[in-house]
């Protein structure tokens, strides 16, 4: 059963957790906004999924934010009773450094159980939703950016697009003409009405245009010819993928388990790798909180994001590594945990034998 001294600490630590995630997630949420929306730019994402994308990418930042913000909680919770001798109250009453880590180890669990939920479900469903809202709002003229009224340039400069009215359901316009510069010559299309398709065989995108007709010429001759079309298909270019998007962050985990291929052990490997970095981070902060009475509030802070950089781009090295074939598939990022591992007992193996050798002189004072 969990102590007063226990239950105050963890509490403690709860407190400031919630404090730092909240700021972290405010600054994340700024970067994810700037991204969405150079995405929006690019064409690579409709305007009208902004909110939701943002939204869907949250439980992926958070992956990324848990054991940051874990290390920083226990470092200012713990730094600040240390500097308060809260903690030299506590070790006069025989609360040495294992019963420090005792509440954290409950703390612990909690937090590593929502690192696994978010790395192995809830992120990679998020990843998986946002891109079948992409695709399925990518079959209306969203993709375009078409509005009624106004002139739009088309992806991959095929051409400037304009529509009087577009539909509620963005899936049919009318009163549309297309405009076309090849080789000198310009191309005019004009159609009362035109509708959103997509091709069966090679899911294309195309803008079906019916009852119109097309005009060829060059820009100050006389010369042009004039065709009357029944129907007349637009195609959309194809999106290309975006280089920092992987496809396979957004497969099931399960899926990863079955796959045989490099890059889902890869993958996989970088999902097991997120709860073990909080789980270590969380063994060594105790160790690394401790300050003296005057020490300032927020020195160890940037030793500690500097910590979390390097384990985490390590981490990130090895997936690269055993990707390209530099280290075997099955060695994978588990060296860096070990390493990490050796650094937290050598701590905790020093830690310990610095109390004991206090409680040693004490004991020869007298002082039980």
């Amino acid at each position: 059963m969990a102590s007063r001294a226990d239950r105050y600490l963890e509490r403690e630590v709860w407190y400031v957790l919630i404090g730092v995630l909240a700021i972290l997630l405010l600054v994340v949420l700024g970067g994810l906004l700037t991204d969405v929306l150079n995405k929006i730019a690019r064409g690579k994402v409709p305007p009208v999924l902004l909110l939701s994308q943002i939204g869907l990418r949250i439980p992926d930042a958070l992956t990324l934010l848990l054991p940051l913000g874990s290390l920083l909680a226990v470092l200012l919770s713990y730094g600040r009773l240390y500097r308060d001798s809260e903690m030299a109250v506590l070790a006069a009453s025989g609360y040495g450094p294992l019963q420090t880590l005792r509440p954290l180890l409950r703390l612990g669990g909690l937090l590593v159980l929502l690192q696994a939920a978010l790395a192995f479900y809830i992120a990679p469903f998020g990843r998986e939703i946002a891109a079948k809202m992409i695709s399925e709002t990518q079959r209306s003229v969203a993709v375009a950016g078409l509005s009624s009224g106004r002139f739009v340039e088309l992806p991959g400069g095929a051409g400037v697009l304009y529509v009087s009215r577009v539909s509620a359901d963005q899936r049919s316009v009318d009163e549309i003409m297309l405009v076309r510069e090849r080789d000198g010559s310009r191309v005019v299309l004009t159609a009362r009405k035109g509708t959103i398709q997509v091709d069966a065989v090679s899911d294309e995108v195309v803008l079906r245009l019916d009852s119109g007709e097309r005009v060829d010429g060059r820009p100050g001759e006389p010369a042009y010819r004039r065709i009357r079309f029944e129907q007349a298909d637009i195609a959309f270019p194809r999106q290309q993928a975006d280089p920092g998007d992987d496809p396979r962050q957004a497969r099931r985990t399960l899926e990863l388990v079955q796959a045989d291929d490099v890059e889902s052990k890869a993958e996989l490997t970088r999902r097991l790798a997120q709860p073990l970095v909080l789980l270590m981070l969380l063994l060594l902060a105790p160790v690394m909180a401790q300050s003296a009475p005057r020490q300032p509030r927020y020195d160890k802070v940037v030793v500690a994001i500097l910590l979390y950089l390097t384990y985490s781009n390590l981490v990130e090295l090895a997936r690269v590594w055993a990707l390209t074939g530099i280290v075997p598939a099955w060695l994978g990022t588990w060296w860096v945990h070990v390493g990490f591992l050796l650094i937290v007992i050598v701590a905790w193996g020093r830690e310990l034998l610095s109390w004991r050798r206090g409680r040693r002189a004490l004991a020869q004072l007298g002082v039980k």
